[in-house]
């Protein structure tokens, strides 16, 4: 009822309706007696079965069982990764990364907290300060991706200090704010003694992701 592929055997939701509800097809070819345990229960979908093709979302055409019938034709063709597991899995995978980004909002409060009361030194140059950097973190690429664009932020490392560039370059930015020669208009630096509280709330930050330079 679809194409053979190595993928373990399971339904996957394949067209949503507004008549029919969600529509769900095998993600792989079955055998003969495979479909004939199941057939009773799916329909061969074609585009004049709906009400309004433009209310569809999903591909509406092919061999598709309803909600209903998903228990059924899980049981008679033995599938273990169920709908019920995909989403007991994905709740679960949602949860992790919930927690992950919890974790990481709270490190970044901290961060901010700390350098509320950071000095920021006069005129530097970027160039400069990444030479001396031990470490540099670009928190998701942002800084290495979008600094043309004056956005980005970039945590620099050394024995002695830990810089937090501010990219502010962004066509409506204040630059009379800037301190940091970059590239573009400019960005705010601000600086705090080396502490490994610091480095680590900002490896949590950043996930560790370092700086493409």
């Amino acid at each position: 009822m679809n194409e053979d592929t190595d993928d373990e055997l399971m339904l996957v939701l394949k067209c949503r309706d507004p008549k029919f509800g969600d529509l769900y097809a095998l993600n792989k070819e079955i055998s003969t007696q495979q479909k004939d345990l199941v057939i009773d229960y799916f329909k061969n979908y074609k585009l004049d079965d709906y009400e309004d093709i433009m209310e569809v979302e999903g591909n509406p055409v092919g061999w598709m069982c309803k909600e209903e019938d998903v228990e059924k034709v899980e049981e008679l063709l033995s599938i273990k990764n169920t709908l019920k597991n995909q989403q007991e899995t994905l709740n679960e995978r949602k949860k992790v990364a919930d927690a992950r980004t919890e974790k990481k909002d709270k490190a970044m409060e901290e961060i901010i907290s700390l350098y509320s009361n950071a000095d920021k030194p006069p005129q530097k140059f970027l160039k400069k300060l990444l030479k001396k950097a031990d470490i540099v973190y670009d928190p998701a690429d942002q800084y290495y991706y979008e600094h043309d664009t004056g956005e980005g932020q970039l945590f620099l490392v050394d024995k002695q200090y830990i810089w937090y560039i501010i990219n502010n370059g962004s066509k409506d930015a204040d630059y009379s704010v800037n301190n940091i020669k970059t590239d573009g208009p400019g960005a705010v630096g601000l600086r705090l003694p080396y502490s490994e509280k610091l480095h680590n709330l900002i490896k949590i930050f950043s996930d560790d992701n370092l700086y493409k330079k």
